[in-house]
């Protein structure tokens, strides 16, 4: 008797971890997520993680956005750390492009936000 309880227990407990694991991952890869761009201390515009685009920042920068992840693909400006930092698709991970003054950072939205430039 003693036994089975603590069999019981043990499945409960594990289903337990199962659902709060599971919840966990879930609200990390929130969908609705955007990126936001900010150029020169100006906002260039939000972009869907959901949709795979190319986005060309005046003829400076390619970012790319596939699989929900974003990187720089190329820039013209000397360094390149901008495509060194590599991917991000996270809330809150950045990246930099310091000669070019661009920012893209990653920010949790909602799909009615308009994806494109903002004027």
């Amino acid at each position: 008797m003693k036994n089975k309880t603590l069999r019981n227990d043990l499945i409960v407990i594990v289903i337990l971890f199962l659902i709060i694991g599971g919840l966990f991952f879930f609200k990390s890869r929130k969908q609705g997520q955007l990126i936001e761009i900010t150029k020169d201390n100006q906002i260039y515009g939000y972009y869907s993680l959901n949709e795979d685009q190319i986005i060309k920042i005046d003829q400076e920068n390619t970012i790319q956005i596939k699989n929900q992840k974003v990187k720089m693909i190329q820039a013209t400006c000397p360094d390149h750390l901008c495509i060194k930092q590599g991917t991000i698709d996270k809330k809150g991970l950045t990246i930099v492009c310091l000669p070019h003054h661009l920012i893209i950072e990653i920010k949790e939205g909602k799909e009615e936000v308009q994806d494109g430039k903002v004027y």
